[in-house]
């Protein structure tokens, strides 16, 4: 399967996209499945960010074979952490970035949510982070955890998801009662959500006043 990049430098170019579920190979395994963003979703998507990926710190959790972060890249990102649970996924996104002739990337094969903890403990920061997990995950407690990684690593955050999927207007990162929490934000809210066919996008953004504080001091 192939997909292509909507937009940018690199735009019209192909990327190797994931097995496909059957093939004249046998079923794909099911860590290598994955679902790209569609194209009509992806336009609408960078069509709001505009000049928000600019120059930005990228973040692709669930990145599957790095649609977002190389369409990111593309309309002039400065750099994308890929995350991806997949090592055959993580091969994949090495083999685009050699397509595009890109370095401007790392890759961390690893779980989303324990990827995004230890990123926040190292105290990593991203101007745009995009979650793109399997959809059904969203119904699940580990989607809500994976939203809260998200925000309080970068302050927008884009979460795909089903279209008829309702996301929750706001996600509480640190609560009050923590106190000694890592160095984050408190919380994040809902400013969009815009659906094109079956997939929609949700953007999250700090509340006002709850740029990134040192809680520990």
């Amino acid at each position: 399967m192939s997909v292509r990049i909507s937009g940018g430098v690199f735009r019209g170019r192909g990327l190797t996209g994931p097995p496909r579920v059957d093939s004249r190979r046998g079923r794909a395994p099911a860590a290598d499945r994955t679902r790209p963003s569609a194209v009509r979703l992806r336009k609408s998507l960078f069509a709001v960010l505009a000049e928000e990926v600019a120059e930005a710190r990228v973040l692709d959790l669930c990145a599957g074979v790095g649609t977002l972060g190389f369409e990111a890249l593309s309309r002039g990102a400065r750099e994308c952490v890929f995350v991806e649970r997949s090592p055959g996924l993580g091969r994949l996104i090495e083999r685009n970035a050699a397509r595009l002739g890109t370095n401007a990337f790392e890759l961390v094969v690893g779980d989303a949510l324990a990827e995004s903890r230890r990123l926040l403990r190292a105290g990593r920061e991203f101007d745009v982070a995009f979650l793109d997990p399997p959809w059904e995950m969203w119904e699940s407690e580990e989607g809500m955890a994976l939203l809260r990684g998200a925000v309080g690593l970068a302050p927008l955050v884009v979460a795909e998801h089903r279209s008829s999927w309702t996301a929750p207007s706001s996600i509480v990162v640190r609560p009050e009662r923590e106190p000694q929490s890592p160095e984050c934000p408190a919380s994040g809210v809902k400013t969009r959500t815009t659906a094109a066919g079956d997939g929609a996008f949700s953007l999250y953004r700090w509340a006002e006043g709850n740029e990134r504080v040192d809680t520990l001091t």
